[in-house]
């Protein structure tokens, strides 16, 4: 017994220190190799040391430093990044072990730990910055970094920023507040298609959401909040559109132009996100048609539906939001459908008080939460959307059934089903759309759309039909540059792009110096895009950081083209590469918006730049 005792001591010291390597890593970005060697090291010091050593100090002092250090342990100093980051971690965990174990009984220590709780709970955002909080140079000075955008990749860019102690940086939002796409789109029935608890910043939980599927309202709250939290406010300014950029040969730096007023910058990000300029087709006829039309990007509050004849035109993320809404108030919607695309039945439920009071109090329960969401995510990437996946079959299958066995009108419930592989076109999760489609007052054209009337939409079955409004629901322009830019040389990147959009790990591009994407090609992945920004932004300051203020740095070419190659490479074995036609992809099936690699593999080589692939220069 005593020897299965100390057996069952050691696996669960093993397990403990293995979990502080895995917190380490996926928390706070500690290298992997270093969590491990930090984590391992920490207990091997701990058994030799701790033998050796007494403490003398009272016991109400020993639970006080045991509950400082557990909590520091967990909690490094924003500024800290690799080496330093690992002996804070390592050192903090060291002594933690040993001040715990000095302490004399089970009370003592469960009174440390108690202490400790109430730390995380009252700093639950970690150590403040101590440093400075503010912008340090006026406007008009020569900044730092620029960053274009204040949606999720900006503020997460700017708080990487801080948290490096650089405050010599703005960040530029054309819209009136932050927030991005969910300050831009407000559609009815807008909600997030990723559980709510990943699609929020790692270091910025919200234990409140109302439901498992966030509604828009509460995304942009949470923007909101996130900007004061993360300090990032006093760095936004709002109201100013970027016009375009410009390299300036002589001085090394970025010309940003605000209107009339030029900003110099040593760094450039672009964090303008790709969904939120409307797509917006021009139909033949559409001068005569005499109703109100308009992008569902840019959503007319004041157009009245109640009782209205409503034209959809497209079937894909927004429209299957839009249509359960205004379905309930319109005389009649009718949605023009290209292509069906597969929709995977939504389980939106109310997140209850309860849960959301131990989501606040048990900090690691959120956290818990979160990594099972992620979790599940990286399975189903792995299990469905290989090419030549054997489960993705079943899935179709299911999806089938879900449809045929919900829609009453068996012929309408056809129209409905895709006939390329699941996955080939964005996979749309709603709970709504497909019951909405038994509504007397809804239905499904298929014949395709021919011109504009005066009165409504002839398709091009020779049908007319008479409509009051006729929103436009066909997506957003996801591989337009928001505005010109021109690096050295007057190089365009317009032009270079013209044929394919490429970069090297989807941030840079060669011959365009300290200029960063946050979601450049082949950004978009399966899971939440906010672990992509998280590690895009960490891995951008990691560069600004160590080129500072007199260094240039961009990808060699033969770097790009080979991370571009192997990518592409990749990308044929995905499902990405099927039968269907999308926007994901090329007409030579080149991919452009998606990334191969599963998210957790993204965020381990992300976690330490490859510096023998770059080009690092000293500025004029």
């Amino acid at each position: 017994m005593q020897s299965l005792a100390k057996l069952l001591r050691v696996a669960a010291n093993l397990l403990f220190h293995l979990f502080l390597a895995a917190y380490w890593y996926l928390v706070h970005s500690l290298y992997p190799e270093y969590a491990l060697f930090g984590a391992i090291i920490t207990y091997v010091l701990y058994l030799a040391i701790r033998p050796r050593l007494t403490l003398p100090l009272p016991p109400p002092l020993l639970v006080l430093l045991a509950a400082l250090l557990f909590f520091l342990m967990l909690n490094p100093p924003p500024s800290l990044v690799g080496l330093p980051q690992l002996f804070w971690l390592a050192g903090s965990a060291l002594l933690f072990r040993v001040c715990f174990a000095a302490l004399s009984n089970r009370k003592l220590q469960a009174g440390a730990l108690l202490v400790s709780y109430i730390l995380f709970l009252a700093l639950p955002l970690g150590i403040p910055r101590l440093g400075p909080t503010q912008p340090s140079v006026s406007d008009g000075e020569t900044l730092d970094v620029v960053i274009v955008g204040a949606g999720f990749g900006g503020m997460a860019m700017g708080k990487e920023l801080l948290d490096a102690g650089l405050t010599n940086f703005r960040i530029y939002e054309a819209a009136p507040e932050v927030g991005g796409t969910w300050w831009h789109n407000r559609y009815p029935g807008l909600h997030v298609d990723v559980p709510s608890s990943l699609y929020s910043f790692s270091y910025f939980p919200n234990p409140y959401w109302s439901r498992l599927w966030a509604p828009r309202n509460e995304l942009l709250e949470y923007s909101i909040a996130a900007a004061d939290e993360l300090g990032v406010r006093p760095f936004i300014h709002t109201n100013t559109w970027v016009q375009g950029v410009r390299f300036d040969d002589e001085s090394g730096l970025w010309q940003v132009a605000l209107g009339e007023q030029q900003v110099k910058t040593r760094h450039l990000v672009l964090a303008t996100g790709g969904l939120h300029i409307p797509n917006t087709p021009v139909f033949d006829g559409a001068a005569s048609y005499t109703g109100t039309t308009f992008h569902s990007a840019r959503w007319r509050d004041d157009v009245e539906l109640d009782g209205k004849r409503v034209a959809i035109v497209g079937s894909g993320a927004s429209a299957v939001q839009i249509i359960p809404e205004i379905a309930q108030v319109a005389a009649q919607v009718d949605m023009y459908q290209r292509t069906p695309n597969w929709i995977s039945p939504q389980d939106n439920r109310e997140v209850s008080s309860l849960r959301q009071f131990i989501y606040a109090y048990v900090p690691l329960a959120y956290k818990l939460q979160r990594l099972r969401t992620h979790a599940f995510s990286e399975l189903a990437f792995r299990v469905v959307f290989p090419l030549e996946s054997q489960q993705r079959a079943r899935v179709e299958d299911a999806l089938k059934g879900y449809i045929r066995n919900t829609v009453k009108d068996q012929e309408l419930a056809e129209k409905l089903i895709p006939d390329y592989e699941f996955g080939c076109k964005r996979p749309l999760v709603t709970g709504h759309y497909i019951p909405s489609m038994n509504r007397p007052n809804v239905d499904v054209i298929t014949e395709g759309l021919a011109r504009l009337t005066p009165q409504g939409i002839r398709s091009r079955a020779g049908v007319e039909r008479d409509y009051d409004v006729i929103i436009m629901a066909t997506g957003y322009r996801v591989a337009a540059l928001p505005f010109a830019i021109e690096g050295p040389g007057g190089l365009s990147l317009e032009e270079i792009w013209q044929d394919k959009p490429e970069a090297y790990e989807t941030m840079m591009v060669h011959g365009f110096p300290n200029l960063y994407f946050m979601s450049g090609p082949n950004s978009g992945l399966f899971g939440s895009i906010i672990v992509h920004i998280e590690s895009a932004s960490g891995y951008v300051a990691q560069l600004i950081r160590r080129m500072g203020a007199a260094q240039l740095i961009e990808p060699r070419l033969d770097a790009q083209l080979s991370y571009n190659r192997a990518l592409q490479a990749e990308l044929q074995k995905t499902v990405w590469a099927g039968s269907c036609k999308s926007w994901y992809k090329m007409e030579d099936g080149h991919i452009i918006a998606n990334h191969p690699d599963p998210i957790s593999r993204i965020v381990y080589e992300r976690s330490r730049p490859r510096w023998d692939d770059f080009i690092i220069s000293q500025r004029n």
